[in-house]
């Protein structure tokens, strides 16, 4: 009896999960808006993606394929209904003329009011929303200026060199042609370097002291752990839980190191008054400019007179935010788009061919002097590669943009086709439209005249968005660029890039889940080059 009974008591839960979970997949039916067929549980997200078999870069171009013609569509991901925006013109009005409507991102694990925990990371750029962001974004915006990433240049240019003297150094301990390494682990590595002497201010060495404090942490933090990746799904699933149950969403002993690490080295500095040109010094900087700035409002408002302060509060916390948003967003990042890089020249060695020859020209021009910020920024082949490579290989696959008042979209006709309610997301499918026959020609193939100047007129507007769109993109785009561009630059140089016993043939088809990087790694062989070539 007690096994009917429990048996009962399964069906009944068994059917009411099932009725919570296809209760709201109505939501696009009512609202006129184009979709396909959720299923129980998982909504319009394929088992095989959640299992970790199947692609959902893939899924997301093969989805956006069939509903783009709608200009607006939805997807259940799981049971949550979301917008997605097709059309360019959309795009526009969302991310440009509307933006005061489309600050906000969605409100993240480390927001404060979704979680109940008081995270740093609540103090980031990224997590910062309205009025908030945009005094901050407008602080440290001269901090990322052009004169200001040109004085990091020696800095990255030192860890280049590094970089390049570990495969030099692994040819000559095997004694042979060629060395294959696995590009993933090497330019982790490399933006390990990189953060930790541009941003952080601290010389470390992850090719010869493989196992720093600095690397070693850093590798804890990009690892997508299974308890990690839980964590973030219950974060958004049911922050009222985790705020119940008090778990912090970030590892706090991770943030005490950076905050003894950032703090020490500011008081170091303000005590031996140390003038060094990294991602520390910019943003003391941008403190200390804050600070003159409300005392000089201080005594305007003792003359009688208004100065009002435009950026945002700026203490030590705020500034420990930000260093800790650029280490998590460039180490894994940086790295992996210098691995999809590498790919494609490995793979196409005519872009290869083309691209050596006019690093061999800038070699020329410098007559053995050291490479420049001025002439590398000046490569035109070299920026068109990189494009193409951000083109098929975006850092994000989706951006979202929160709507803060009700709102209607309409196309170019000025025909209404959504009225928006007040805290609805939209979605840009950054890799769709990237991979969309109708903005890009062929999009498999790796082409990087598409950006050259006689052909960058045929983009169209609002399809090419690897760093995001409007005041929201991403602030250090360009320190990440010239990292990228600058070790490419190095390695091209020295060596042949070629491909490996174990590189991919299929690198769309090796994807899998929902990260950027195949089954079986990057993988590349270095053979170097003969000096007269």
């Amino acid at each position: 009896m007690a096994l009917i009974e429990v048996f009962f008591l399964l069906t009944i839960i068994g059917a009411l999960l099932y009725k919570w979970t296809v209760s709201g997949f109505d939501y696009f039916s009512k609202r006129g808006v184009a979709h396909l067929p959720p299923k129980p549980l998982v909504g319009n997200v394929p088992l095989s993606v959640l299992m970790g078999s199947g692609s959902y870069l893939r899924h997301s171009i093969e989805l956006h394929q069939q509903l783009k013609q709608h200009k607006i569509y939805g997807v259940y991901n799981l049971s949550e209904p979301l917008y997605y925006l097709a059309d360019a013109e959309l795009i526009r009005q969302v991310g440009i003329k509307h933006f005061d409507n489309f600050t906000n991102h969605r409100q993240g694990i480390t927001d404060d009011s979704a979680t109940g925990n008081r995270s740093v990371m609540s103090k980031s750029l990224l997590s910062l929303r309205d009025q908030r962001w945009k005094q901050m974004r407008h602080t440290l915006t001269p901090t990322f200026t052009g004169a200001k990433i040109r004085l990091m240049f020696e800095l990255i240019h030192a860890c280049n060199v590094e970089a390049v003297q570990y495969v030099e150094r692994q040819l000559q301990e095997k004694n042979r042609v060629g060395v294959e390494l696995e590009l993933k682990e090497f330019f982790k590595r490399y933006t390990n370097d990189v953060i930790a002497t541009a941003a952080f201010g601290i010389q470390v060495n992850s090719f010869v002291d493989q196992q720093n404090e600095f690397f070693t942490l850093g590798q804890r933090v990009s690892q997508f752990s299974f308890w990690g990746g839980l964590k973030i799904l219950l974060f958004i699933l049911l922050p009222r839980l985790m705020k119940a149950l008090r778990v912090p969403p970030m590892d706090m002993d991770n943030v005490a190191y950076f905050k003894r690490l950032v703090f020490g080295a500011m008081q170091e500095r303000r005590e031996q008054k140390i003038v060094r040109p990294d991602m520390i010094q910019q943003l003391m900087e941008a403190q200390r400019q804050f600070k003159e700035q409300q005392e000089k409002q201080k005594e305007g408002e003792g003359d009688g007179e208004e100065q009002p302060t435009n950026g945002a509060e700026f203490n030590d916390e705020d500034l420990l935010a930000q260093c800790l948003l650029f280490f998590s967003a460039g180490f894994e990042t940086v790295s992996t788009c210098l691995s999809f890089t590498t790919h494609e020249l490995l793979m196409n060695p005519r872009v290869q061919q083309t691209l050596y020859e006019e690093i061999l020209e800038v070699e020329q021009r410098l007559g053995g002097k050291p490479l420049d910020y001025d002439s590398l920024m000046g490569m035109k082949y070299l920026d068109c590669v990189i494009s193409e490579s951000l083109r098929k290989w975006p850092p994000a696959i989706v951006i979202d943009r929160l709507c803060s008042n009700d709102f209607e979209l309409r196309d170019e006709a000025g025909e209404l086709l959504l009225k928006l309610r007040k805290d609805e997301l939209v979605h840009i499918p950054i890799v769709a439209l990237h991979y969309d026959p109708d903005n890009f020609e062929e999009p498999e193939e790796f082409r990087p005249e598409r950006f050259d100047d006689e052909h960058k007129h045929e983009l169209r507007p609002f399809t090419y968005l690897p760093f995001g769109i409007g005041q929201r993109s991403c602030i250090g785009n360009r320190l990440a660029l010239m990292e990228v561009k600058s070790l490419i630059y190095q390695l091209v140089l020295r060596f042949h890039l070629l491909p490996a016993e174990r590189t991919t043939q299929d690198m769309m088809g090796s994807i899998t889940g929902f990260r950027m990087e195949p089954r079986e790694m990057f993988w590349c062989r270095f053979e170097p080059r003969p000096i007269a070539d």
